[in-house]
């Protein structure tokens, strides 16, 4: 299988994603992230395959050795803009520095695509997705339960694109 390579970083690389990563990552997800798809309606594979279907953006992220380790995506729907990723116990301690390094500027260009906004929610729970989410910036918009699971609605704003857009 060829994949290609949007960017490479010291622990990671960034790919365009495909069907066999979903199926490599399905059963491997942390289990916050089983946690977010059940109370979704979701099971861990169809979540992942969903972005096949529906964003306008879907990537993988790999190690070194190519195995998946997250996906993650943007895309709009009836709603609002989204924003997902989804990802493996070995992701944070793998990805660690790269994340912090470079998320801003991932982030950033992602909601380029949807105009300069996305949302969507987090469990309460996934406490270093929430941290993660506020120190890229999210502001959560409020709390509230899913099949009896606590959950946050946060929005990221791109504020570069709205004010180009507004001026």
């Amino acid at each position: 299988m060829f994949d290609r390579v949007i960017v490479r970083y010291e622990n990671i690389d960034v790919i365009d994603a495909h069907p066999d990563h979903a199926d490599y990552l399905a059963d491997k997800l942390r289990d916050i992230d089983n946690i977010e798809c059940m109370a979704l309606g979701r099971k861990p594979l169809e979540a992942l395959m969903l972005g096949f279907e529906h964003d306008m953006v879907t990537l993988t992220v790999v190690d070194k050795k190519n195995n998946p380790i997250a996906m993650f995506g943007i895309g709009e729907d009836d709603e609002m803009p989204y924003i997902w990723m989804l990802g493996t116990k070995e992701f944070p301690k793998i990805a660690r520095r790269d994340l912090i390094k470079h998320s801003k500027t991932w982030i950033k260009e992602l909601l380029k695509i949807t105009g300069g906004a996305a949302g969507n929610v987090v469990h309460c729970h996934n406490r270093p997705a929430v941290r993660w989410l506020e120190w890229l910036g999210a502001s959560f918009t409020h709390q509230f339960t899913i099949k009896g699971e606590p959950f946050y609605q946060f929005i990221l704003i791109n504020n570069e694109v709205i004010d180009n857009y507004y001026v």
